[in-house]
């Protein structure tokens, strides 16, 4: 079984994040992925109930925060769908998790949509300058990877736990870039 960490962030493969660690069930998640080079569940929770989808990450990076609490540096590998769980007696999760296929990257080779494209790249690249600090993250953005750009954006616009879990459990960017497209024209206009 794999290790769970339910969180209210959501990170999808290659995104990155940062965490703070303090509770003991969670550093023993940390000491024992570490130990054994594996990686754990980013699991959604609502109330007690964990969500049906995740992202299997890696943890890249530790840090002594200067609170001398643990950090780690999160990247997102894999979706997974969540099909059992149980909990040990410090509370930790664990689940069965089955790998979800990565979606395809779709780099600018369509004429017919690069308007879009460029928009949703574009707008990214507006919120990374804005936000020096999440830019940071990235050694080397994807702008122009679309499937890239589109997940960036399902990670840090604010959408409900539903919305988030319909999003992941899709086999394609497609709908995000629909998405996100939308909003996009909403705001020129």
């Amino acid at each position: 079984m794999t290790k769970l960490f339910p969180l209210p962030l959501f990170l999808l493969p290659g995104g990155i994040a940062k965490l703070r660690i303090f509770e003991p069930r969670y550093l023993r998640l940390v000491r024992e992925c570490s130990a054994n080079q594996e990686g754990f569940v980013l699991a959604m929770m609502q109330g007690k109930r964990l969500y049906r989808y995740g992202t299997l990450v890696d943890i890249v990076d530790f840090e002594t925060l200067p609170d001398g609490l643990l950090g780690i540096t999160i990247a997102g590998r894999q979706r997974v769908e969540i099909q059992s769980t149980e909990q040990e007696a410090d509370k930790l999760w664990l689940g069965d998790i089955q790998a979800l296929n990565d979606w395809p990257h779709d780099e600018f080779i369509d004429h017919e949509e690069s308007e879009e494209k460029v928009r949703i790249a574009a707008g990214l690249k507006h919120v990374f300058a804005a936000h020096p600090d999440h830019a940071e993250q990235y050694e080397a953005p994807y702008f122009e990877d679309l499937t890239w750009s589109c997940q960036r954006w399902l990670e840090i616009l604010p959408l409900s736990n539903a919305q988030k879990q319909w999003f992941i459990a899709q086999e394609s960017a497609d709908e995000a870039k629909q998405f996100i497209s939308q909003l996009l024209e909403q705001e020129v206009e």
